[in-house]
């Protein structure tokens, strides 16, 4: 099952690997706020990661790492952000030295617990990953869960937060009045997530939703978050590069949507948040079974109650 078959492969791939070094350090109260309410559904949770992985860290943003290094202060941290070593782009962005010191930069770290890049075909294995804002535009979602399941140690979890089907509502409202496409992709429900996250590998997944809703005074402000946000990935998308026609006619509506409202734009996102654990490895029970002394300790240890 794949969520997002109906994104574009291409379109999404570029989006995702292509946001720049200053998209990452740019704040936005929008994303930052997600990333801190992301971090508030770990409360209550018993975590001490002894490693972390930021699952596409340019879509987190800065501050996200800075509060998961804020949150687990001894752990060592990883980050992953798909590369094509054919472009020289993205070997700049994420395999030079560049990368490094953007990440480095931003926290005062040891080389203990720098941030270093995370290879999914080794064996290496985290406690948490988290990925803040990724998730709906990937090309295929169960692959990453997978990826995700594959990665973490028993008892580890995977958190995440991403649109939600009503997130643009307006925008979508203002789109077909014109007679134009839907201005965004199709988003997935979060219970679609929930089911998803069991399908590849996970379980006890918890999902969540809210909305939020930015308001603006001025169009040129709602256009340039709109660009700082997301990028439309459906396939329905027009090809070639709007007029300036097509741009005088969205500012004009969104005026006039203005004026209706009393000189204020809304802009609902609904955000969904999820997380979900590995689950202790199944023994295969024979006459005869042999098990290893340290999967004893992890099978004994996930028997343990709870530390209050």
């Amino acid at each position: 099952m794949n969520p997002n078959a109906f994104i574009d492969p291409v379109a999404a791939k570029a989006w995702l690997e292509y946001k720049s070094q200053a998209h990452f350090k740019s704040p936005h109260p929008l994303r930052d706020e997600v990333s801190a309410r992301l971090m508030e559904h770990l409360h209550g949770m018993v975590l001490e990661p002894k490693d972390l992985l930021s699952w596409r860290p340019l879509s987190s943003g800065q501050l996200a790492l800075t509060q998961l290094k804020d949150r687990f202060p001894k752990a060592k941290c990883h980050y992953w952000q798909e590369t094509d070593a054919s472009k020289a782009l993205l070997a700049s962005a994420f395999h030079s030295n560049i990368w490094d010191q953007v990440l480095q930069k931003a926290w005062p770290l040891s080389a203990r617990s720098a941030w270093h890049p995370f290879d999914l075909r080794s064996s290496e294995q985290v406690d948490m990953v988290h990925a803040s804002l990724a998730l709906h535009n990937e090309i295929d979602p169960s692959v990453v869960i997978q990826s995700w399941a594959q990665c973490l140690r028993p008892q580890g979890v995977a958190i995440f937060s991403c649109w939600g089907p009503d997130t643009l509502k307006e925008l979508r409202e203002i789109y077909s009045r014109l007679g134009w496409n839907a201005p965004m992709h199709p988003l997935v429900d979060m219970h679609n997530w929930g089911d998803l996250l069991v399908q590849n590998g996970l379980s006890d997944p918890v999902m969540d939703m809210e909305y939020v809703t930015l308001t603006y005074d001025r169009v040129e402000v709602f256009m340039s978050d709109l660009r700082f946000l997301g990028r439309n990935l459906s396939p329905d998308r027009p090809q070639a590069l709007r007029s300036r026609a097509w741009r005088q006619a969205l500012s004009g509506a969104l005026e006039e949507e203005r004026i209706r409202l009393g000189g204020r734009l809304n802009l609902t996102f609904e955000i969904v948040y999820g997380h979900a654990f590995k689950g202790m490895p199944k023994l295969k029970m024979q006459s005869q079974t042999e098990v290893s002394l340290q999967d004893m300790k992890v099978q004994l240890k996930s028997k343990m109650p709870p530390r209050a």
